[in-house]
């Protein structure tokens, strides 16, 4: 270990239970939802992403192609998505979110976003002192919510 303070590993150990504390909410949304984790992945990757052959979507999810018929499956028979032609293939099959699947993928991507409560009860100080120093830490890449491959 490079650094072993232990204030910093304290530190990361409290954002990383304010980051699962947002995975445990998207849970519970889904499980309201009757959906399971993969089901949220695919509908959060179709927001950000939109329509997604299938393979690439098994590429994104890192499962096998096969999972992905029984996850859009289900989300087709919720009426949450819907199975295309790809423009660029026919033989391939992509897939779009239906309208009411856009406003639950909104819905599941809001509860991913909101800051949790621990941070929204900053003052203005703490708020701007936490801004200030998560910018030293790097750009956040808002053109992909998952993680890249390398840390799933």
């Amino acid at each position: 270990m490079a650094d072993s303070d232990p204030k910093l590993a304290d530190t990361w150990a409290r954002l990383s239970g304010l980051f699962s504390s947002r995975r445990d909410a998207l849970f519970e949304q889904l499980a309201e939802l009757g959906l399971n984790p993969p089901h949220g992945v695919a509908l959060m990757s179709l927001l950000h992403a939109g329509p997604t052959r299938m393979g690439d979507m098994a590429e994104t999810m890192v499962c096998d192609a096969s999972y992905i018929t029984a996850v859009a499956d289900r989300l087709e028979e919720l009426g949450l998505v819907e199975r295309r032609s790809s423009p660029d293939d026919r033989r391939a099959k992509q897939l779009a979110l239906t309208a009411k699947g856009e406003k639950v993928a909104r819905r599941l991507d809001a509860v991913v976003t909101e800051p949790p409560p621990a941070m929204t009860a900053l003052s203005k100080a703490d708020r701007d002192a936490l801004a200030r120093i998560a910018r030293k830490l790097g750009e956040p890449d808002t053109s992909r919510w998952m993680p890249p491959r390398s840390l799933r």
